[in-house]
């Protein structure tokens, strides 16, 4: 799989993100607050993209948002144009969303959309990923998608509560392809805890932290291992084949 991605940062500020761990707190190539105010590479965007070999995942590393919906359908369009298939993973914005499947409707087998819900519960997701959609734009963005005929998946990675089976039951009916479940990996290493108080700890942190245990993961593996479209990120796996 090919990853491509058009800029640094992501102004949705997800407290647990592998990539503004990487770019800020490890190798230093930003700030926090630039980090949030993203730069896009315009180089990247302008470029000419050929046939790449299996799917092209875009992006990876930050997300499709109305600041930078533009660049992105520039760059579908030429990766689109060239012959790839494409996962486009987001938090999904309604405005980004109806306009890339409106806009390459009659591409629809080109393209597959893997949004990310890590929780049906607004408080939760609004501390993990403070300035991403709620949970209902997310499902109305999914149910969209679906019902135009796209193929449709849906990322529990991570998990942001135990509610994992009843997340999976409210999305189910508009998921064609795959619903994956994973931990957050490297928990006390990649969240950033900043401004954290203590009162956000008891009710958000803790509690998260207290799910990685394995004794949660064999929970939602024992209700959820016969549904088709589950399946299970290495963090998972990893639990279930110590067993």
């Amino acid at each position: 799989m090919t990853n491509i991605n058009i800029q640094r940062g992501c102004e949705h500020g997800c407290r647990y993100c592998y990539a503004r761990y990487f770019a800020v707190k490890r190798f230093k190539r930003c700030t926090d607050e630039q980090w949030l105010n993203p730069l896009i590479d315009n180089d990247k965007v302008d470029r000419c993209y050929s046939k790449q070999k299996g799917v092209v995942m875009f992006p990876s590393s930050h997300d499709i948002t109305p600041r930078n919906i533009s660049e992105c359908m520039c760059v579908l369009r030429k990766l689109l144009d060239a012959g790839n298939r494409i996962l486009i993973v987001s938090k999904p914005h309604w405005d980004c969303i109806t306009i890339i499947c409106e806009t390459f409707s009659e591409r629809r087998h080109q393209i597959m959309f893997r949004f990310t819900v890590g929780s049906k519960d607004n408080d939760i997701l609004r501390f993990w990923e403070p300035n991403a959609p709620y949970f209902g734009e997310r499902v109305a963005c999914l149910r969209y998608a679906y019902r135009l005929g796209y193929q449709t998946s849906v990322s529990c990675e991570p998990y942001l509560d135990n509610n994992v089976v009843d997340l999976f039951l409210a999305v189910k009916a508009w998921t064609s392809h795959s619903f994956w479940v994973g931990k957050l990996r490297d928990f006390e290493m990649r969240i950033d805890m900043s401004d954290v108080t203590s009162k956000q700890q008891e009710r958000f942190v803790r509690p998260l932290r207290d799910l990685q245990c394995d004794e949660f993961v064999w929970k939602i593996y024992k209700h959820l291992n016969f549904e088709r479209l589950v399946m299970w990120k290495d963090s998972i796996r990893k639990v279930i084949e110590r067993r």
